[in-house]
């Protein structure tokens, strides 16, 4: 084991792993013994051997290890859920008062403060999160080689539709000037084409018997790509006969059978079932990609409305339509730095889409003291609640924690921003039946990791961008799109370093879907970051070595966002179906209806309250959760 670790370069130095990574606990709390609020200035230091001008390795964006919900950042909450309690700190009783807290920094919560500043100006806002950076899911990793940045996503990736976006949302992009109508001007959509890479899968041995990269599967015809594949012939013609098919395979049902039908099968279960194929031809398609679930688990109606092999003669497919794409280089979390730009304009320079790209943040005039609008880090709310009852009561009182002291500050509203299972915990006056509702929120847990290289000559010489791998520890590894937007030069050259995505789902094949998410959280939160790293650099190792890569010679940093709370799904109350398609499910039976009732002053948003993790969905419910509280529980402002 040893030797092979160190021919995967497992103990070989990349950038500011072994500080940033091997200490992010640490990192988390007591590294910072200055809280923000009480300085004008940034706190973080350069380190020892870094280039001035360039930005900190402990800039939240910079920092590699284990990310997404990292260490320091869902004990506090879980020790809650376990019944422990925190004790006020005797000078932290500071009298805080604000207009509007809201419990939660990421996509929706920055749009509850930012529709709730549209309305009132002068609002004194306070925003918590329990990270060391804000954004939630719409996390920015930023890596720095030879004096050049290069950006990723470690969450939240794109506007998929801009045509699917509500009014609101659509408001709120278009006033942080997001034109989405100009990314056919930033992408460099031939890049890879002109250099003949295409989409690849990868065989490993270990599923399918030998270890083989095959191209291009979307640019040859089905019985050509799998006559490539180390595939026995008899799966090959299975295969070939479904991507082929146009058949109805329940054509004896009505449009309605058929819908019902699907929505209780999997869609693992209609392969085999309905279109009369082996099990072991099912292992060609690994789980279900971003739906966050095994095929066996996946239902068969999300199969349908994803468009997936065999399903195009059931009589649903609709008819195409043509998107409005857009994805900036850090993928939402440019969405992100715009709010908190928008609410805090000292925080950075600037003042469009393009420079909030590589546009510096102060993070030290996050949480000024007497500034409108307050971000405070590294806060996990553990109590809230009205003072005095909640149909007259005038203000609400919110405890967190933050360096494990009890602090507490009081809002005239609070937008509970947060996943909707924590609620319960810190808002017990909440009624039961709405506790219980916010209960059953589901989360697909995922994995999104970068990975910084040298250059990418291997995926060059192979000639490809995208790679699958059914059977691997990471479902795909793929270039980032060719995006420049402003000063961000995206590296066009396959002799520059770049940035590789890796993606990964944790199943338990043979379990429900409740079951596998459940077993998935457990396996992220109790995975090193070494065990990570090994599987990242075996991986890269296998699939790119016949290209010249080499993963100890050519990995420079690492950066793994775990997210074992990632997407957000409803659940049927009754049968524990999941629903996938928010129309699966009738509005009687659909618990996220009740959880995100207005109650008193207190209002809930977030993915969860809709029960869709798309960024649509979280600027949608920001909009509603705000107007509910103005429109029940009006205001004037504290400001001066």
């Amino acid at each position: 084991m040893r030797d092979r670790d160190d021919r995967l370069g497992l103990r070989s130095k990349i950038n500011r792993r072994d500080f940033i990574g091997g200490v992010g606990v640490a990192l988390s709390g007591s590294l910072f013994a200055c809280p923000w609020a009480e300085t004008e200035q940034p706190i973080r230091p350069h380190l020892p051997g870094e280039v001035p001008g360039e930005p900190s390795a402990l800039d939240p964006p910079l920092r590699t290890g284990l990310r997404g919900n990292h260490a320091g950042s869902y004990e506090v909450a879980h020790r809650l859920r376990d019944g422990a309690r925190w004790r006020d700190a005797p000078d932290q009783e500071t009298g805080e008062a604000y207009d509007l807290i809201v419990v939660g920094g990421g996509l929706s919560g920055l749009s509850a403060a930012w529709f709730y500043q549209q309305a009132h100006p002068d609002a004194r806002i306070l925003i918590l999160d329990n990270h060391d950076d804000f954004g939630g899911h719409a996390k920015r990793n930023e890596f720095w080689s030879d004096g050049r940045m290069l950006l990723s996503h470690g969450g939240t990736i794109n506007i998929s539709d801009f045509n699917e976006y509500g009014e609101h949302a659509q408001t709120l992009l278009k006033a942080l000037g997001v034109d989405v109508y100009r990314f056919p001007q930033l992408e460099n959509s031939e890049l890879y084409r002109s250099l003949d890479m295409r989409d690849a899968y990868f065989f490993d041995r270990e599923t399918f018997g030998q270890d083989r990269l095959v191209l291009g599967r979307g640019d040859s015809s089905p019985k050509t790509f799998f006559s490539q594949t180390p595939l026995p012939s008899s799966t090959q013609e299975e295969l070939v006969s479904l991507f082929e098919s146009d058949t109805d395979y329940l054509a004896s049902m009505s449009p309605d059978q058929k819908r019902r039908y699907l929505r209780n099968s999997s869609y693992k279960d209609f392969l085999i079932h309905d279109v009369g194929m082996q099990p072991e031809s099912t292992r060609f398609f690994g789980s279900a990609g971003y739906w966050g679930i095994g095929i066996d688990a996946l239902s068969a109606w999300a199969a349908v409305n994803s468009g997936y092999p065999g399903t195009e003669g059931l009589g649903f497919s609709d008819d195409e339509w043509e998107r409005t794409y857009f994805q900036f280089p850090d993928g939402n979390a440019s969405i992100a730095r715009l709010l908190v730009r928008s609410l805090i304009p000292d925080i950075a320079p600037g003042g469009n889409m393009e420079d909030i790209v590589t546009a510096p943040f102060d993070y030290g005039r996050l949480d000024k003291k007497n500034a409108a609008v307050r971000i405070r880090l590294e806060s996990t709310a553990i109590e809230v609640g009205h003072l005095g009852p909640p149909d007259t009561a005038q203000e609400v009182e919110v405890r967190y924690v933050r360096e494990g002291r009890a602090e507490r500050a009081r809002g005239n509203h609070v937008v509970l921003a947060c996943y909707n299972s924590v609620i319960p915990y810190i808002c017990q006056e909440l009624p039961s039946p709405q506790k219980k509702a916010l209960s059953q929120s589901l989360k697909a847990p995922l994995v999104y990791t970068n990975v910084l290289i040298r250059n990418w000559k291997a995926f060059h010489e192979l000639g490809v961008r995208n790679i699958r791998c059914p059977g691997g520890y990471f479902e795909s590894i793929s270039l980032n799109r060719a995006i420049s937007m402003g000063d961000y030069s995206f590296p066009s050259s396959p002799n520059d370093p770049t940035v590789v995505r890796l993606f990964r789902i944790p199943v338990s094949p043979g379990l429900s879907a409740q079951e596998q998410w459940k077993a998935g959280r457990y396996e992220l939160l109790s995975t090193s970051f070494e065990t990570f790293e090994r599987e990242i650099r075996q991986q890269m190792g296998r699939v790119l070595s016949p290209g010249g890569f080499d993963p100890d010679r050519d990995i420079e940093a690492i950066t793994v966002n775990r997210w074992p709370h990632g997407y957000a799904y409803g659940q049927d109350p009754e049968t524990g179906e999941i629903a996938y398609v928010l129309d699966e499910l009738p509005p009687e039976r659909s618990p996220w209806l009740v959880a995100r009732k207005t109650f008193g002053r207190i209002a809930v948003a977030n993915s969860d309250a809709a029960a869709n993790a798309m960024t649509e969905a979280a600027i949608g419910e920001a909009h509603r959760a705000v107007a509910d509280l103005l429109s029940s529980a009006p205001q004037p402002s504290r400001a001066g």
